[in-house]
């Protein structure tokens, strides 16, 4: 279960469960239940939100349950209004809600260390997320169609996708689309939270006074994200915090060279896969570097080779090695 599937969507929590589902409904050994049945004593509940209808799922659940770790409390700072504030409310409660789980699966080393660090004691295992690639790669043939659909010139387009929030980096992002006028910046994501985005008005102020060559698209369908991957030719995002990164795997996937903060979970799975920066003026120089068509194609085949790594069968393969660990009776 995802609160998502009722609230907010747009989102890579939300985009990891509709993998998930997918993945579980190909899966000729294992059954998805719903209703009444979905509490049964040898039904496995994983869970990949922390709102209160997920903590009150877990307590009326009998039998093994999985939680997701894609919040940590550094997830919510810089992303919602307030959060630090509410840190030391935020680290209790999601401690308590984790402790719930007979497992946890982390989806990188770096968020294992979160969840050590804020005392969940129940077994964490890790799970890197992973992604469908021919959902990604479908799109890879029509990039000519797809470029003069979004009105793109000949240009380099540098794509960004995710929320627009300060954790994002979208200020860092705009910066470098003003020193660099010779490439086209395009950011893909809204703010979903609303009024409950964090510094709100500050990221509007940005967008409103943004150079000519940055394009904001809004919230648009999982499916049309790949169509920009599939277009574009450079992905940027200069997060300051991610636990996976799940627009990096897909951006990787459509053979996007990568610009990112050097982060300890891009560390982890992409190792020497892409390019990092921690400044306006690395990411500026780093972004003209890729201005050379063969420089771009060279980090494109990295990228592409690591995100292989975390296609269907590796996301297949790790959902059903975490049921069986949960629910070992299940592959009696």
């Amino acid at each position: 279960m995802s609160e998502s599937s009722f609230t907010i969507r747009g989102h890579g929590v939300h985009s990891v469960f509709e993998e998930s589902l997918r993945a579980i409904d190909l899966m000729p050994d294992f059954e998805r239940v719903t209703g009444i049945r979905a509490y049964g004593r040898n039904v496995v509940l994983h869970v990949h939100t922390m709102g209160m209808f997920a903590l009150l799922r877990l307590l009326a659940h009998r039998g093994p349950r999985l939680i997701s770790a894609h919040v940590t409390p550094q997830t919510l700072l810089g992303s919602i209004k307030g959060a630090h504030l509410v840190d030391p409310l935020t680290r209790r409660y999601m401690r308590a809600m984790f402790n719930l789980a007979t497992a946890v699966l982390s989806v990188s080393e770096a968020t294992t260390r979160e969840l050590e660090e804020i005392g969940v004691r129940a077994p964490i295992v890790l799970m890197s997320n992973a992604i469908d690639e021919r959902r990604v790669q479908r799109h890879i043939g029509r990039r000519g169609e797809l470029r003069r659909s979004f009105g793109w010139d000949e240009r380099p387009v540098v794509l960004g996708v995710g929320q627009l929030q300060p954790r994002k980096g979208v200020e860092e992002f705009i910066s470098c689309a003003r020193a660099l006028p010779g490439m086209n910046f395009v950011w893909v994501g809204g703010m979903q939270f609303g009024m409950l985005s964090d510094a709100r008005h500050d990221v509007a102020h940005l967008r409103a006074n943004a150079p000519e060559n940055v394009t904001f698209t809004g919230l648009v369908p999982r499916d049309e994200v790949f169509q920009y991957c599939a277009a574009a030719d450079v992905f940027f995002l200069p997060s300051r915090h991610e636990t996976f990164g799940l627009a990096t795997l897909e951006a990787a996937t459509a053979g996007l060279p990568l610009v990112l903060t050097d982060l300890p979970c891009y560390q982890e799975w992409l190792k020497d896969a892409y390019l990092h920066g921690e400044t306006v003026a690395d990411f500026v120089e780093l972004l003209r570097c890729l201005q050379d068509e063969g420089t771009r194609a060279m980090w494109a085949e990295k990228a592409l080779e690591t995100a292989a790594v975390y296609d269907s069968r590796t996301l297949t393969t790790g959902l059903r090695d975490a049921y069986l660990l949960a629910s070992p009776q299940v592959s009696g």
